[in-house]
């Protein structure tokens, strides 16, 4: 204990006395014969508690914004953080303070027990608060993550949601900002922010316990037959029994790409899945892999229905890929019109120039999409539902190649599905191009410049839902992923078709789209009615 002599008893009265010691500013209340001491400045935004008002049930109410403080202890019964209490003694005349810091382990449990209610209430502003307590008491930010992932995971009806992934990229970002504790504060609760956000108000959803031990093929079959219980109680045993990611990450990987899923989020959230486990520790591992498997299995199977109906018959038909070329020769960049004019071209190149040069050329085809997205499509309000397509329909192209690639270099044996699925994303978003955009108003000659103000943007984004500000940095990521790895040309397609992306506005809510698409659903079981 660090007891301090603070003020003499003589000057303790009716008004409060404001004791400094630096960095720690107490404020002293005496109430009959007891003594009270708190931090003077509100945890909220800092107004002085000295200046509030106390009532006979010894409460303390700060004048700013109303917030309720119990003397005894700090605690908040009306608003949001405690405030900090310290004992008292009186000796010699003196009023004296124990100014020592708790345990760390004691306020590392405090400030996650605020951080707790800050995320079931999705408070972003305590959450900001309770990160920097962590960090200035010295302990380790990422537990906040490591926390919101335990609190949130069961609330995720159908597994793994965009805040995974997103997770990832914002604690990335983080990382080349260890000495802008501020920019490096914005990202982490960000992350924290959106995994709130994707649990707010929902009722848990338990994941199955262990049961029959973890096998690649048996757990890809109850994938494939979407038994997501069978699925998460296989991971769970493969805990129990001493696996960890790496152990299953390739029957995740297999899961994802046995079918065009989901619009490849499925194989997103495996790679995103996996860099969060590293990032993060073994730790993390139940809070990611039971959803993870939940996902899959729930996952939509794009290729079903007719749009790619032509994925199968392609994919099976492919031949044996090609040596890759060290002459750098790859094929001529692809502009289809259709899915089955993708996947052609992809059947026609694959022999000749093996798995790279395509995947090369296909992301540039893709870049070259996103760069000519006919921004009509995403205001439009009297197109036809098979019409609602926005930029996120061309980034997630992107971001999917970015995943793809990550685990078929590991894997590579999954290269032909995830080459198929690039060609997927290519043939259907050819129908919503507009080959008239200024390619020379988007084209970045300084790509450092240019990431840097990105990065100093996305600090600043002002977007309220996540999963805005999720697509603005999961596509950045992938780009900046992808650079090292290919052509000179693909990183052009690549930058200008982000930089458009990045400088165009997203329509958030679709009103009136929603409201004429809803009528003409729903009024066709009126139409033979009388009257």
């Amino acid at each position: 204990m660090s007891w301090v002599q603070a003020i003499p008893l003589n000057d303790l009265g009716d008004k409060p006395v404001v004791f400094n010691h630096p960095p720690q500013q107490i404020a002293v209340f005496r109430i009959d014969d007891r003594v009270f001491a708190v931090d003077n400045r509100c945890p909220h935004e800092g107004y002085p508690l000295a200046a509030g008002h106390v009532n006979g049930d010894c409460l303390l109410t700060c004048n700013w914004h109303n917030w309720k403080f119990r003397l005894s202890d700090g605690e908040c019964l009306l608003g949001g953080d405690n405030v900090r209490s310290y004992p008292t003694r009186r000796q010699d005349g003196h009023l004296w303070i124990d100014v020592s810091d708790p345990p760390p382990e004691e306020t590392r449990r405090q400030v996650l027990r605020g951080l707790k209610v800050a995320v079931e209430e999705r408070d972003f502003g305590r959450i900001y608060r309770e990160i920097a307590r962590l960090h200035y008491h010295g302990l380790d930010t990422r537990d906040a993550i490591l926390a919101a992932l335990e609190w949130t995971h069961t609330r995720w009806e159908f597994g793994t949601r965009h805040s995974t992934a997103a997770t990832v990229d914002w604690l990335a970002l983080a990382d080349t900002l260890n000495d802008r504790f501020e920019d490096r504060l914005i990202c982490l609760e960000e992350a924290v922010d959106h995994l709130a956000f994707d649990g707010l108000r929902h009722r848990e959803y338990p994941y199955a316990p262990a049961g029959e031990p973890f096998e690649h093929r048996a757990f890809c079959e109850a994938i494939e037959s979407e038994r997501h219980r069978r699925a998460e109680a296989m991971v769970a045993a493969g805990l129990r029994d001493g696996l960890h990611w790496n152990d299953m990450e390739e029957a995740f990987a297999e899961a994802s790409l046995a079918h065009y899923n989901d619009f490849g989020h499925s194989t997103i959230y495996v790679a995103k899945t996996g860099q969060l486990i590293q990032a993060l520790g073994v730790k993390a591992e139940p809070f990611l892999m039971a959803p993870l498997a939940r996902s899959i299995s729930y996952a939509t199977r794009e290729d079903l229905i007719p749009e790619f109906r032509d994925y199968g018959a392609a994919l099976e038909s492919l031949p044996e890929p090609g040596t890759d070329r060290k002459d750098g020769r790859r094929p001529d960049v692809p502009f289809p019109k259709t899915t089955r004019q993708a996947l052609g071209w992809l059947g026609d190149n694959i022999a000749t120039f093996g798995y790279a040069p395509v995947y090369d050329a296909l992301l540039e085809a893709l870049g070259m999409n996103l760069l000519h997205f006919d921004t009509s499509y995403g205001t439009a309000s009297d197109r036809p539902v098979s019409q609602n397509v926005g930029w996120l329909d061309f980034t997630h192209g992107l971001t999917f190649s970015n995943a793809a690639r990550r685990l078929c270099t590991k894997y590579p044996r999954l290269w032909p599905q995830a080459l198929a699925q690039m060609a997927c994303f290519l043939g259907r978003n050819s129908g919503f191009i507009d080959m008239k955009t200024d390619i020379e108003a988007w084209r970045v000659d300084r790509p450092e410049s240019f990431f840097s103000e990105n990065r100093d943007w996305l600090l600043d984004h002002g977007l309220r839902d996540p999963i805005f500000s999720a697509h603005l940095i999961k596509t950045s990521a992938a780009v900046q992923d992808e650079w090292p790895h290919v052509s000179e040309s693909c990183r052009g397609a690549l930058l200008a078709g982000l930089n458009r992306f990045l400088h165009s506005p997203i329509k958030m809510k679709h009103v009136r789209r929603l409201a004429r698409q809803a009528i003409a659903l729903v009024s066709r079981d009126f139409e033979s009615k009388p009257g």
